[in-house]
This record gives structure tokens, C-alpha cells and sequence, in this order.
């Protein structure tokens, strides 16, 4: 059977999801039919409809995401090595203290070993290679990779598994049978607009002009005569499905003694901000806003969808708690997430910002007022009053405005200290 088996603790499946936009999943409210098997888990488990991520990018949000803190990132350049410092432990070398045997399968040449994410993990497989981007069944051979590591694994400790799916990062090339179910349909029709490919003149010997949008079809995702802005949405929509399929097909073959988890590490840019088909280029909710869906059969059941905001620094407490409650209580104080749990069941809130980064700029949210300031690198201010990310209130003289202003922008200082 390729079914985990029953331990004395519960395994763990982690599910993260390249660049998913949350508002791109049925079970989100999206009007495309792009996750009936991630919709399947939501309806089975618990949705968080509010949960961000620390950062716009890989290289920024999965050092919280693995050590439950906030880890600032110092660093202009994502592919150097070492980018979760190995002073600082992640949620499988907990895990693995606590008896678990620890499997990773991920596609992202930010994960690939010597970055620092292998920490913990017994068996870590990186199936990035440079032709990775061209690929249109690496969703298939991630679980080809998983189904093989379960029939050969004989031990009998519980499995913490961590996989990683590359799609729907770009380029989007999604298999055709996928992108017929969206083409021409009735979103495909609405509020469409002519884009231009990204000029060659822009610095095309910078790495990141490929990658880049700059209000324009970046290189990458560019496909020849193609310049409709809803022809790459549903490129994109056709990924999330194709990968949504592999998924399905994963969560068969899982018992029900296993905690499941599904997220991503970031969103992705769709014209907001006129930015197109790309992350890492600003910090605004379409990169931050992340899918956040949790299984188990004690309590995240039950098709329960949850509107108070969460972060992706909320994934170990959550965990931790679950598997050893009393080292956690202990021990919580490590960390800058909260168990989730305790969120669910109304018993503390003791949270009141929630905050992102990246090298070149900083947000915090107050969940109470939703309200959120930037500070950017060169000094820039921002302050919305969401859900508008559009109308800078920064210079608004307003007593009540500017209280707030000062108050998010002190306690912003405070927490960069």
C-alpha cells in the first residue's frame, strides 16, 4: 500500500504550492473550476481565509514559514547559499526530535540543497534542474518521487512529508486539455486589455530582467503573438488545475491519521499595481494573501472557513502544539506565531500586527482596524485602509489618520530593532 500507516503520533503532509493566489481557488470564492480536489480538502477540513505570507517571494517567506519567526532578509541576491541560518531551527529538526523521520520532495532552485531548507530533513530530494521552468509534468514527477519514497520506506516512525509543487509559477505552459477547460469562457470574455512584451532595452543582462514585469509581459512568460492579458490568467488558472489534479491523486493514497496541510509560499501579480505575472516586485496583498487549508480529525474539520487574519508564522506553533502541547507550552515563547488552533476556538487572541518583508521594504498590518503602512528602502511611506491597496492615505492630516500612522510606523521601528 502506498498509504502512510498508523504511529502513536500522527503524520504530517505539508503541501505548499508555488506562487498560488488564494483568490484563485473555488473554495476561495473564485468563479473558475480551478481546485476541485483542494476545494474537496477545504470543504473536509479548515479554511483560513485571511492568511499571509512574510514575504512576496520564496527566498523571503519560507524562513518563517519553517521557523515560526520572523527572518529578515538582508540579502539582494535569492541564490546565494545559506539563506536559513543554521542557528536557527526549523520545524522538521523539531520534528525530528521528536521522533519523526523526515522527507522533502521540492521543485524551486531557491530549496535546492545548501540553501539551508534541508535542515532537519533525512531524505530531501530537489528535482529543480535548468531546464526545470520548461517542464509540464514536474507535478507529475514530484509524486512519482513521493509514491516511490512511501511503498520503499519501511520504518516505523511517523513521516513528516514536505512537497512542494513548482506550478503555477511561471512560465505558464499548462498541458492544452488543461487550458481548453478556461479558454474562451465567461471570465476569459470579461475585462480583457492589450499588454506589450517587456522592451529589450531594460537591462537584459540584469538576471531578474527575464523575470521582471515592469508593467510589462516579462520574457519568461511571454508566448509569441500572444499579448492578451486574459489568455496568461488562464494559463495560469489551467496550472492550478493541472496541479490540483496531482494533488487529488497524492491525498488518495493518505490515511486518516495524518495532519494535512496546504499553503504557498507567496501570490502572484495578475495587472495589480501593474505588475504582470510576477512576484517579488512590491509587497502588496496579491503576492502577501496565501491559501492556508488544515485536515486532521480532532479539530480542523468540518469545512470550517475562518475570517480572522493568520500568518505563515503560524504553521510550527501550530504543528508543534498538535504533536507535544507540553514542550510547547514551555517553549512557545520561541517563537512569533501563535497556534492556530487557539485562533479557531476563540480561546486567545493575542495578536494585533502581522507584518512582511523584503530587503528593500517593510509592512505591518493592524488585523483589528485593517490598516497597513510600508516603509520602503528609500524612505517612501504607504498607508491603506484595506481592502483599498490603491489610495495612499500617507498624507492624509486627519488627526485620527495620522495617529494611526504613527502608531503603525513606531511599532514597525520597534519590531525592525
Amino acid at each position: 500500500s502506498l498509504k502512510l500507516e498508523r504511529t502513536l503520533h500522527p503524520n504530517i503532509l505539508l503541501i505548499t504550492v508555488d506562487a498560488l493566489r488564494a483568490d484563485h481557488l473555488g473554495c476561495y470564492g473564485y468563479g473558475r473550476d480551478t481546485s476541485p480536489n483542494i476545494d474537496k480538502l477545504a470543504k473536509e477540513g479548515v479554511a483560513f481565509l485571511k492568511c499571509f505570507s512574510a514575504g512576496p517571494g520564496t527566498v523571503y517567506s519560507f524562513p518563517a514559514f519553517f521557523t515560526g519567526k520572523y527572518l529578515g532578509a538582508d540579502e539582494t541576491d535569492p541564490f546565494i547559499d545559506n539563506i536559513l541560518d543554521k542557528k536557527f531551527t526549523t520545524l522538521s529538526e523539531y520534528l525530528k526530535s521528536f521522533s519523526y523521520h523526515t522527507a522533502a520532495f521540492v521543485g524551486n532552485s531557491v530549496l535546492r540543497p545548501g540553501r539551508g531548507f534541508e535542515q532537519g530533513f533525512d531524505y530531501y530530494i530537489s528535482v529543480w534542474s535548468t531546464n526545470m521552468w520548461d517542464s509540464k509534468d514536474d507535478a507529475r514527477d514530484m509524486n512519482r518521487y513521493v509514491f516511490n519514497f512511501l511503498t520503499s520506506y519501511r520504518g516505523n516512525k511517523p513521516l513528516f512529508i514536505w512537497i512542494h509543487y513548482v506550478q503555477p509559477h511561471s512560465p505558464y505552459t499548462p498541458p492544452e486539455q488543461y487550458f481548453n477547460i478556461f479558454y474562451n469562457d465567461r471570465l476569459y470574455k470579461e475585462n480583457d486589455r492589450i499588454l506589450r512584451l517587456k522592451p529589450k532595452d531594460l537591462d537584459p543582462k540584469n538576471m531578474w530582467y527575464q523575470w521582471s514585469s515592469e508593467g510589462y509581459i516579462p520574457p519568461i512568460v511571454f508566448q509569441k503573438d500572444k499579448y492578451n492579458l486574459n489568455y496568461y490568467i488562464a494559463c495560469y488558472d489551467a496550472e492550478i488545475r493541472y496541479t490540483d489534479f496531482y494533488i487529488g491523486e497524492l491525498l488518495k493514497n493518505i490515511k486518516d491519521n495524518t495532519i494535512i496541510i496546504l499553503s504557498a509560499d507567496h501570490g502572484e501579480s495578475m495587472g495589480e499595481h501593474n505588475v504582470y505575472f510576477s512576484h517579488g516586485e512590491n509587497i502588496y496583498d496579491e503576492l502577501l494573501h496565501i491559501p492556508l487549508i488544515i485536515k486532521d480529525n480532532r479539530y480542523f474539520k468540518g469545512g470550517r472557513k475562518i475570517s480572522k487574519a493568520v500568518s505563515s508564522v503560524d504553521f510550527v506553533p501550530t504543528i508543534l502544539n498538535k504533536i507535544n502541547p507540553l514542550w510547547y507550552f514551555f517553549n512557545k515563547n520561541r517563537f512569533n506565531g501563535i497556534d492556530l488552533q487557539g485562533i479557531m476556538n476563540n480561546k486567545y487572541v493575542t495578536r494585533k500586527y502581522i507584518y512582511a518583508y523584503t530587503y528593500w521594504a517593510w509592512s505591518i498590518l493592524d488585523i483589528k482596524k485593517n490598516v497597513k503602512y510600508i516603509l520602503n528602502l528609500d524612505g517612501r511611506e504607504e498607508l491603506y485602509f484595506l481592502p483599498d491597496e490603491y489610495t495612499n492615505h500617507i498624507n492624509d492630516t486627519s488627526l485620527e489618520t495620522a495617529h494611526i500612522k504613527e502608531e503603525l510606523k513606531g511599532n514597525l521601528k520597534e519590531w525592525r530593532k
